[in-house]
């Protein structure tokens, strides 16, 4: 749309200067895409009248091939660019009305509309008669041929210019082989609605990552950006993607609307808008033709199978799809009460619909992590619930990629099943190569197995998926304490510590990297830093740096401590072990290990990589240990 006048208004606190296309705030340039510049101009231009949806189209889109939703979009943005002035009507089915008071005021001046000057000889007294008639006219002719190449020059480059945005968009969208799916907007004006609206984000960002030919940003990360004030480019280089996907759900009874966008993140430039509408029993197949449109627009070959999986989506009972969004919100905050509550919302989605793969996969992952990260539960008592449910839901989706790795976890963590891990580990990361937290759970597989390298490079796609994510990048700090790369471990966990300063447990990390260079008053002052959040490490850690320094005295009064706090809180075996081995007891510390085989505790999957335990290694009774636990 042509924003050519010199003309500038002022509405609240804002000025709008269409010819130089900005738009300030108390001296401060606010941020608007084009095409939502030009919406805003043509609201305040007619300020008080009702600008239809055609007349949107006709003035800001006529360049451009657009789906219904572009335009509420844009105006969405708008409303959010204005913020708590309020000054956009909707009239449903018609249009939008610019309600607020305009003041015209001069924009500061510029060349003539035409921009050309006064021709020379026009100036002073004209000459009369029938030769000053003549004259007047041999000087317009001889202006015109003058301006005639020009102007046909300019029509040429008019004519090009479609062309060649829309060559420049299409090669732009050729490219884009990355994107995040931002948090979708709730526009029920019902906060309660959350879960629902987050639940529609998750499963977005499902339903893309499975393309094998796109790289998707995990939730963990894209989460951060909820209400962000950043903008499209600011967060297209902290998550390093090409696209981002925006849209917003309005949730109305059992009827269910997702508006979403396509945007070129590094430009800051609308490419695709559509609105999708259906009853929530449909709401999963409305899902995957979100997912495949978008792919559509970025030139996307799904494969036979991937658009089967998007296109073939079974109707959904209402109240069982709202209490699994539940469940699956209360786990993604990732602590033992939320997860308890879950578990309760996910039996109920069960008992309405037990055919729901997706519902027995989140509740296996829920007592999986009662058991394991949470330390909530013994996992003795909630392994079985966990196999059970993830049994059931292969049974019902052999394809489901979440169940695969969360039965992957179970083998290595619980099971000692080292084949059978690696096996269901790489069949979750073939059916969803952007599954973050897969890659990271691989890569700590392949650590266990002493296969560095590619644990690193595992591990290094598992940030790639979720940069903004902490996990990841702790993991990798671990990786390199069993790697013995003491270098590389101080310096993650001090990268850690500059992502997240609160996030203790990178200083267990960060102490262990000390303990390999033998700086052992580094090491207590790290793990001093850890010990109101994490009594179990830093009682232990302690333990073991003092043995490990030969300070006997005070490591057997840090060993009484350990043992005080076991009597009232479980404290893995192997703990013990690497302290008395570090004392050079070495019959107590394989006393420790086999009690440690007896009840199958997790920490004996690290047998061969803890190097506290590096000086039992030659003895016989190790080689025997090792041969038991699978190795």
């Amino acid at each position: 749309m042509a924003t050519s006048t010199r003309q500038a208004y002022e509405f609240g606190a804002f000025r709008l200067d269409p010819a130089e296309r900005a738009l300030v705030r108390g001296g401060q340039p606010v941020a608007l895409t084009p095409k939502v510049f030009d919406t805003l101009v043509l609201l305040v231009e007619n300020a008080g009248r009702l600008i239809t949806k055609d007349e949107f189209m006709k003035q800001v889109w006529a360049d451009a091939f657009v789906e219904d939703g572009t335009l509420a979009q844009s105006i969405s943005q708008l409303r959010k660019a204005l913020g708590d002035l309020d000054v956009i009507e909707t009239v449903p089915k018609q249009g939008y009305r610019f309600l607020g008071s305009v003041r015209p005021v001069p924009s500061p001046a510029g060349p003539s509309p035409t921009g050309a000057a006064p021709t020379a000889g026009m100036q002073g007294s004209a000459p009369s008669g029938t030769r000053a008639y003549e004259e007047v006219i041999r000087r317009r002719q001889s202006a015109y041929q003058r301006w005639l190449p020009v102007w046909a020059a300019l029509l040429v480059i008019a004519a090009a210019i479609p062309f060649y945005v829309h060559r420049r968009n299409l090669s732009a969208r050729t490219n884009m082989r990355s994107l995040a799916v931002l948090p979708l907007q709730n526009l029920s004006g019902d906060s309660s609605q959350e879960y629902f609206v987050d639940g529609m984000t998750d499963e977005l960002i499902t339903d893309l990552a499975q393309i094998h030919s796109l790289r998707v940003i995990s939730r963990t990360s894209v989460m951060q950006f909820k209400n962000t004030q950043k903008s499209l480019p600011e967060i297209a280089a902290q998550l390093n993607v090409d696209a981002v996907v925006e849209g917003s759900v309005l949730r109305t009874g059992n009827s269910i609307r997702i508006t979403a966008q396509l945007l070129d993140a590094r430009r800051d430039q609308h490419l695709w808008a559509a609105s999708y509408e259906r009853e929530i029993t449909n709401v999963l197949q409305m899902q995957g033709q979100v997912a495949k449109s978008i792919a559509e627009q970025i030139n996307i070959k799904l494969t036979p199978e991937e658009g089967a999986k998007l296109s073939v989506r079974p109707p959904m009972n209402p109240a069982a799809y709202d209490a699994l969004l539940t469940g699956k919100y209360l786990f993604n905050r990732r602590n033992a009460a939320d997860t308890e509550k879950a578990i309760g919302y996910l039996r109920r989605s069960l008992e309405l619909d037990s055919n729901s793969a997706e519902a027995w996969a989140t509740l296996g992952s829920c007592y999986t992590s009662l058991g394991s990260d949470l330390a909530a539960a013994d996992p003795a008592k909630v392994i079985s619930q966990a196999r059970a449910a993830i049994t059931k839901a292969l049974q019902l989706d052999p394809d489901l990629a979440q169940a695969h790795t969360t039965l992957a976890w179970i083998k290595l963590w619980y099971e000692w099943d080292w084949s059978g891990a690696e096996q269901e580990f790489r069949r979750s990361i073939e059916l969803n190569p952007n599954d973050s937290a897969a890659h990271r759970e691989y890569s700590h597989y392949l650590q266990l197995r002493k296969r560095f390298a590619e644990a690193i490079a595992e591990n290094k796609l598992a940030i790639q998926l979720a940069p903004l994510d902490i996990l990841p990048s702790i993991h990798l700090a671990w990786l390199y304490v069993d790697a013995r790369d003491s270098a590389n471990a101080v310096a993650q966990s001090q990268h850690v510590l500059e992502m997240d300063p609160h996030f203790t447990g990178a200083y267990l990390l960060l102490a262990r990297g000390y303990e390999l260079e033998s700086k052992w008053e580094d090491a207590i002052a790290a793990i001093e830093k850890a010990k109101a959040a994490y009594p179990q490490g830093y009682l232990a850690s302690i333990a073991y740096i003092r043995a490990a320094s030969g300070d006997k005295l005070r490591a057997q009064k840090a060993l009484s401590d350990l043992t005080e706090f076991s009597r009232h809180n479980y404290v893995s075996p192997v703990r013990f072990a690497t302290c008395y081995a570090a004392l050079g007891d070495l019959d107590r510390a394989f006393k420790y290990l086999d009690s440690g085989y007896r009840q199958h505790d997790t920490w004996m999957i690290a047998l061969e990589v803890d190097f506290g335990l590096d000086n039992l290694r030659t003895d016989p009774r190790f080689h025997e240990l090792e041969r038991r636990v699978g190795f």
